[in-house]
């Protein structure tokens, strides 16, 4: 059997696989990737992608229903734009494959396997590789009660062709709270379940409890501290039976969390150590065997499973083999954001990590719905708070609560992590009026 040796192997064509593989191929690396499913991974095919086409739509719909003319608010066409959002899927994963295939990179199409610490195996042909990365990614985690198989997972919505008249989603994590949003904008009649009393862990709790209130204004139900203990078909309907209700719904959506991508891997064949969470890396994404590594979502690296993570990961990496001097992985500052309507969003230190350190940080809060860009948007709760070292006075994290929290977000991280002060960003030329220029009035 002919052997294909490359310099770097690649399992796993989504967001974090490219950033390994387009990043080593760039230094000058030969690089074969291997992709199972589908080009981009569950980022640009069940996730992030198809969820911002849906989102848009949803917030266009919004804002036209607030505008002057909302008498005569239409309906979203759900099958027209489940077209666009398949349209626009699609040249997305044709371009990641093209993509590689520009950059000199081998595609393989296939499911692969590995046979020692250096080959792997893929549609019966053998490569082999000096280094190989697992960028495998996750699936939804397996539920264990009668009438499981009933249950739709979240990409199943992201990329349904029609928009059930009702809907139970299970969960109330940052994904649950992007289908509710859109779904409930949509017409559709949405109920949330989740096991305990907390939705978005992690986030303020004002914040969070502000984002509830707008949906039950808006017609989601929330049910705190439930879980579902058995579905059953009848007449073309989910009876959903759970520990304090009984819910009728055309159909089900799980949102409650992901499983690392290693069963058939055979990994023990490579002596790659893991665990039920994920592959084992250390603080250089290396796994127990030196010239293998993993970054993503099957990769236990004690940061969130989301997108910019994975790709942060996937180009250090590609940045790391290509080097003879390795550094660890150091993430600059952690920034995330949740999809609803209204978004959350925040970066470095968090307000509740601040109040748990009252002595060391002080938090700062402020209402930006009077301000020009919130007032035209109706933006009516839009809040922010800034966490400030007292020590030094220097803003060391932010969240945020708007309509466009992500971008503003955004805008707060980069102040932080260049150390921008007050008087250079009054130095800064901006267009007015923007999110941007809102910034000489936010900054202190």
């Amino acid at each position: 059997m002919s052997m294909s040796k490359f310099d770097l192997i690649v399992i796993g064509g989504g967001v974090g696989g490219a950033g390994v593989a387009i990043k080593a191929s760039s230094y000058g690396q030969k690089v074969a990737i291997i992709e199972q499913r589908d080009w981009g991974g569950t980022t640009v095919n069940r996730g992030s992608t198809p969820k911002k086409v849906l989102l848009a739509a949803a917030e266009a719909h919004r804002h036209f229903e607030t505008q002057v003319f909302s008498e005569t608010t239409p309906d979203i066409n759900w099958e027209k734009l489940a077209a666009y959002r398949d349209n626009i899927v699609n040249q997305t994963a044709v371009k990641f494959k093209t993509r590689f295939q520009s950059n000199g990179i081998t595609t393989y199409e296939g499911h692969a396997e590995f046979l020692n610490n250096h080959e792997v195996t893929v549609n019966g042909q053998t490569l082999s590789a000096t280094n190989i990365v697992t960028a495998s990614g996750a699936h939804p985690k397996e539920l264990r009660f009668s009438g499981s198989q009933f249950v739709q997972h979240s990409g199943s919505f992201f990329r349904s062709e029609q928009l059930p008249s009702k809907i139970v989603i299970m969960g109330a994590g940052i994904i649950a709270f992007a289908m509710a949003s859109i779904a409930n904008e949509a017409g559709a009649e949405v109920v949330m379940l989740q096991h305990d009393a907390v939705a978005l862990r992690g986030y303020d709790h004002e914040f969070v409890g502000l984002l509830i209130d707008d949906l039950k204004q808006r017609g989601v139900r929330f049910q705190f501290n439930n879980e579902v203990k058995e579905i059953k078909s009848v007449d073309n309907c989910l009876h959903v039976l759970t520990q304090q209700s009984s819910i009728t719904t055309d159909v089900i959506y799980t949102a409650l969390g992901r499983e690392a991508n290693i069963s058939g891997l055979h990994l023990e064949q490579a002596g790659v150590k893991y665990t039920k969470h994920g592959i084992s890396v250390n603080d250089y994404l290396q796994t127990s065997q030196s010239n293998i590594y993993a970054v993503g979502d099957c990769a236990v690296t004690g940061v969130p499973q989301l997108a910019n993570y994975a790709i942060y990961q996937g180009k250090y990496l590609g940045d790391s083999l290509s080097k003879t001097l390795a550094f660890p992985i150091k993430y600059q500052l952690p920034v995330t954001a949740v999809f609803s309507m209204p978004r959350l969003a925040q970066a470095g230190v968090t307000v509740q990590q601040a109040n748990e350190q009252s002595d060391k940080y002080q938090v700062k809060s402020m209402s930006l719905a009077h301000w020009l860009n919130y007032q035209r948007n109706h933006d009516e709760q839009a809040r922010l708070k800034l966490i400030i070292n007292r020590q030094s006075q220097q803003v060391v994290g932010a969240e945020a609560y708007s309509y466009s929290a992500d971008d503003l977000i955004n805008y707060l991280a980069i102040l932080i992590q260049q150390n921008i002060s007050v008087k250079r960003l009054h130095d800064l030329f901006l267009a007015y009026p923007s999110t941007a220029t809102d910034l000489y009035g936010i900054w202190v």
